[in-house]
């Protein structure tokens, strides 16, 4: 009986000393040596506030994981999602003079399903167990899997969506002395009724719309469609006239009878000079909403903020885009793609991730991480370049609750279209408003003007158009 007692703890022992000094790694050596660590290149599109954060992160893992497992993670950002986008694209089509793939890039479905195309991405499933991947909001992992099988390819590392900033302190005036009230900023039809409010009392457009293609997108879900079919690698458009014509009378008509603008780069410059009052951007960008106001040099007043979820049809859905590239791995060699794989399972650890998303706006990606009991008492503890910051996670947590997070299936064509809606009705405003203005200065008068660019006639080539460049993509 001694004898095996003896036996199977020295069975045990060798087996302890094997996974302790070797590592097993799907049944083979573990490929990382602490004595000869390998480098790992992450491109992302972070800026700022995000990018200190990520790098303070970054810095944290090599001096303790990464040098306890011979890894040196260096990072670098490529400026904004489509420069990284581009930098990317070029390097995995091997573009004269584009640079050697990294091991990690940030990417959104559209462009990791172009780069699959050309260089392939690694399935994650290889990396991360099933229970392990049961720990993320289903959501945002399903986001990431793409392709005929479906494969995971993408991993979610901190996500955003869009809600509604507002001025507070001038709303507040405009409230008081009209009645308007927070509650018409549910949903699209009221925003525009107060959108006309607001231009009759100020003289000014009301509201910035940051994302097109996200309005668009969000839009068609709401009214209770999606915006395309899928069959395998392919899609059609799946865009009905009566929802274009919802879509016209609350994004065109506002736009050309000046209820709304964007002549800003970012919506949140158009808040900063009072051009608007409110405009629905990314929670990831809470931290640039601005200060305070500044009517010109001289004219500079502080301001206060409200946060409001994302907006919705009266009678529809309340869908808001998933936002937040996630992390791809580029097939390599094991030690690479493993070390990789180690590093994001570091990064989404609650710890790492919680901390990341307080201090962002971004929020963390597992279930146990997506509690207001954990993520709220952080947020007050934190210090933060905006309050914003604060404001936008306790509204994005609220709308995890309330809200339904969508993103579409990338297909052959996907990014281009992405590309389309982003521009295509935007461009078609910004045209017919430069007619306007070419029209009344000839003498024209303006109501009139605008009552014939808001004909039927003139949505039935816009429609017309649109369906056409659709076409033009899609059977490519």
């Amino acid at each position: 009986m001694k004898r095996n007692i003896l036996l199977v703890s020295l069975v045990v022992l060798i087996a302890l000393l094997i996974v302790g000094g070797y590592k097993i790694f799907n049944g083979k050596k573990e490929p990382l040596n602490p004595s000869r660590p390998i480098t790992i290149t992450v491109w992302h599109y972070y800026n700022g506030n995000t990018k200190d954060k990520f790098d303070a992160l970054i810095n944290k893992f090599n001096e303790t994981i990464g040098v306890e497992r011979g890894i040196v993670v260096e990072a670098k950002s490529h400026g904004d999602v489509n420069q990284l986008a581009n930098v990317v694209y070029d390097a995995a089509n091997k573009t004269i003079g584009s640079q050697v793939m990294p091991d990690i890039f940030a990417a959104y479905p559209d462009n990791a399903y172009r780069t699959n195309k050309l260089c392939g991405l690694v399935e994650l499933e290889q990396y991360f167990s099933q229970d392990e991947l049961k720990e993320f909001r289903k959501e945002f992992l399903e986001e990431g899997r793409f392709g005929a099988d479906q494969k995971l390819r993408i991993l979610p590392i901190a996500k955003s969506t869009e809600i509604l900033y507002l001025n507070k302190t001038y709303w507040d005036k405009f409230s008081e002395e009209t009645g308007a009230s927070l509650d018409d900023l549910n949903n699209w039809e009221g925003i525009v009724r107060t959108s006309e409010k607001y231009k009759n009392y100020s003289g000014r457009a009301f509201l910035s719309i940051d994302g097109n293609a996200n309005y668009m997108l969000s839009a068609s879900m709401q009214l209770g469609t999606e915006f395309y079919t899928y069959s395998g690698d392919r899609a059609k458009l799946n865009f009905s006239k009566d929802i274009a014509h919802k879509i016209w009378e609350n994004y065109y008509i506002p736009y050309l009878k000046g209820y709304f603008i964007k002549s800003g780069r970012f919506s949140s410059d158009d808040a900063k000079t009072g051009t608007v009052l409110a405009y629905t951007g990314s929670t990831a960008g809470a931290a640039y909403f601005p200060k305070q106001v500044a009517f010109s040099e001289k004219e500079v007043y502080p301001i206060d903020i409200i946060t409001l979820p994302y907006p919705h049809y009266e009678n529809g859905k309340p869908y808001a885009i998933q936002q937040g590239a996630g992390m791809c791995i580029t097939k390599s060699d094991k030690a690479h793609e493993y070390a990789s794989a180690l590093f994001l399972k570091w990064f989404t650890e609650p710890e790492q991730n919680i901390d990341f998303a307080v201090s962002t706006s971004y929020f963390p990606v597992k279930n146990e991480s997506l509690v207001k009991n954990k993520i709220l008492p952080l947020v007050d503890k934190t210090e933060v370049s905006n309050e914003a910051i604060k404001k936008s996670i306790n509204t994005t947590l609220d709308m995890l609750d309330t809200h339904i997070l969508y993103g579409n299936r990338p297909f052959d064509g996907s990014y281009d279209m992405r590309a389309l809606l982003e521009n295509n009705l935007f461009n078609f405003v910004q045209k017919d408003l430069e007619k306007l203005e070419a029209r009344v200065a000839t003498g024209e008068e303006r109501s009139k003007v605008i009552e014939s660019l808001i004909s039927e006639e003139n949505f039935n080539r816009w429609y017309q158009q649109f369906s056409q460049e659709v076409e033009k993509i899609m059977s490519k």
